[in-house]
């Protein structure tokens, strides 16, 4: 009887064993750990990981500054999460028989992963999905690493290719796959030397140059000796700083001395320091840095921009110039239709408020944007950055027998 039920047993355990992956709740192995790292899991939330400790569906795996985790899924899906990270394995249903009914769904809520496509994404594109606080990447049967904080998600693409949505109406975390639609952008491999970036308040994610890349012919290489190299820096909310940098617009003024009210130029000489003139009047000229990217033609949402800065002057008809001030102001721009519209309210001592609209055609090529007066001059002249952040104008209006005119600094 004892030697009866002892087979039994040894029965049951045989059956267990064999159960394919996707029947259980073992989803993958870790492969290497260094430093200092936990695994908050429901029956044990403060789990100190090491290697060969199974990975479960519904695990978070947290990583401290000097905390590296390498995981090894059931799929042969190779994950690196990399320090100060936060990882949700939120589901992971594998199977072997039929690979194409695979569901894979993660987490990226603050730090950097890589991630090397198993069976799972290989076989069910159309059911991977990552997500990160801002956005949905889905993938094409991919090798890329992924850095996000609170303020921004950059993506870069070792082989394979990755589509990075923002969430939206049309893209939604609890779904699955690639989010399609206008605010969809794609990274491929071949796309050498270039990252997929969105940051907070960002119409859609942008291309831009990786810095630190001298030979852009060069792929960047994954290391198959493991899936990454421990020696990497910590990511924080500082993730895109210098990416995009906050002021990328400045306005010199052509003399010596600022015309009453003018509190926004810089001397002509250190304005034009490390950039080049886009528009000017004869006293206001706008600057702007040179970028090694033009993203103005790729974009094709909607914006609207918030007044950051001004200038404003009041020429009487006796030639006496006065302080102007912009009380109210407004700017909206369709990159995809390529138009602008603005208005803004100026008032001066002497005079009634006034209100003054413009629109216009935006450049693309050259991010200038005109509107043009009842002379045939232009009453509006602009630019914008060519990460389409920042916009810059000025402007000048005749007001009975004397004129309003100024500059203005926008951003988003």
């Amino acid at each position: 009887m004892l030697n009866l039920i002892k087979k039994g047993l040894l029965t049951a355990l045989v059956i267990v064993l064999m159960q394919p992956a996707w029947a259980t709740n073992r989803v993958g192995e870790i492969t290497l750990v260094i430093g200092q790292s936990e695994i908050e899991r429901a029956a044990n939330p403060n789990n100190a990981p090491a290697k060969g400790d199974l990975i479960q569906q519904g695990d978070i795996v947290k990583t401290s500054a000097n905390g590296h985790v390498h995981i090894r899924f059931v799929d042969g899906a190779l994950v690196s999460v990399r320090p100060n990270s936060v990882l949700s394995i939120q589901e992971f249903r594998y199977n072997p028989a039929d690979p194409a009914v695979s569901v894979v769904r993660m987490n990226l809520d603050r730090g950097e992963v890589r991630s090397i496509s198993g069976a799972a994404a290989q076989a069910a594109k159309d059911r991977f999905r990552l997500n990160t606080p801002l956005v949905a990447i889905g993938v094409k049967g991919t090798d890329f690493v992924t850095q996000t904080s609170q303020e921004g998600t950059r993506v870069m693409v070792n082989q394979g290719a990755i589509v990075m949505a923002p969430f939206d109406q049309n893209c939604k975390a609890q779904a699955l796959g690639v989010c399609s639609g206008s605010r969809a952008r794609e990274l491929t491999a071949d796309m050498v030397g270039m990252a997929l970036i969105y940051k907070s308040g960002f119409a859609d994610p942008s291309l831009q140059i990786l810095p630190g890349v001298k030979d852009p012919a060069k792929p960047i290489s994954p290391d198959r000796k493991g899936i990454d190299d421990p020696k990497v820096n910590s990511v924080d909310d500082k993730l895109l700083e210098g990416l995009f940098p906050v002021a990328r617009l400045a306005w010199g003024r052509w003399s010596r001395t600022p015309a009453p009210g003018d509190g926004l130029t810089l001397s002509f000489r250190d304005a034009m320091q490390g950039r080049e003139v886009t528009v000017g009047d004869g006293y206001y000229f706008l600057f702007r840095e040179a970028s090694t990217v033009n993203l103005l033609p790729s974009l094709t949402s909607q914006a609207e921009f918030k007044l950051t800065g001004s200038a404003a002057q009041y020429r009487s008809p006796g030639n006496d110039i006065s302080a102007a001030q912009v009380d109210a102001a407004s700017l909206s721009i369709d990159f995809g239709a390529r138009t602008f519209a603005t208005q803004l309210q100026v008032s001066a001592p002497g005079i009634t408020p006034q209100a003054f609209s413009y629109s216009g055609k935006v450049d693309p090529a050259s991010g200038i944007f005109l509107s043009e007066g009842g002379n045939g001059k232009p009453s509006l002249a602009g630019s914008l950055t060519q990460t389409g952040r920042q916009a810059g104008y000025l402007f000048s209006q005749p007001v009975g027998n004397g004129s309003l005119s100024g500059a203005t600094l926008w951003g988003r």
